[in-house]
């Protein structure tokens, strides 16, 4: 376990404690569980596996990950992330790659927030770059109002605004701005 976790479980006993112990001071009890900036965990190099019926769903990867409680719970990435999607043989169906994110976390919404320079490969090729994406995990749907950019295997494709399912295999460009058809033929 590292220092800083175990810090932070050290500090949540303590908190824990006084509120408990100090049920007449309304005033320690206001501070402790008055909302703030601080962090509740901080997880540095994370690797995290998300399963779901013993089957690996998705590998997300971040430098640091700073989880923040309350109303409206959220992992924060301030130092970009990169997740992998499997499908039930192992395989990566698609990957995303940000340079910060924000995870929404709670029984009402599971919402991820991806912005600057925003990577997704499905698992033809297909790259969608933009400045911001949102994955609904609930709907199973990724999208975007932002300025897109998809390159297949024969054509960049250009618009403003994106709909697609999670592993980015079906998907529609809201407003195209153009298209450019790549040569298939190869130098010799």
């Amino acid at each position: 376990m590292n220092h800083l976790r175990l810090v932070s479980i050290i500090f949540f006993a303590i908190g824990s404690l006084c509120i408990f112990s100090c049920e007449n001071n309304m005033a320690t009890v206001t501070v402790i569980t008055a909302p703030d900036k601080t962090p509740l965990l901080v997880e540095e190099n994370a690797n995290i596996v998300y399963t779901d019926s013993a089957r690996t769903k998705l590998r997300l990867l971040a430098p640091i990950i700073e989880r923040y409680g309350g109303t409206d719970p959220v992992d924060s990435f301030n130092k970009g992330m990169k997740i992998d999607f499997y499908d039930d043989s192992m395989n990566v169906t698609s990957h995303v790659s940000a340079n910060k994110g924000i995870m929404h976390d709670n029984k009402d919404k599971q919402l991820m927030e991806a912005d600057n320079d925003v990577v997704v490969i499905n698992k033809k090729g297909d790259t969608l770059n933009t400045e911001q994406l949102f994955w609904d995990a609930t709907k199973h749907s990724i999208y975007t109002n932002k300025y897109v950019k998809i390159t297949t295997a024969t054509q960049i494709l250009y618009g403003d605004g994106l709909q697609s399912n999670e592993d980015f295999t079906d998907y529609k460009i809201i407003n195209i701005k153009g298209s450019v058809t790549l040569s298939n033929s190869k130098k010799e």
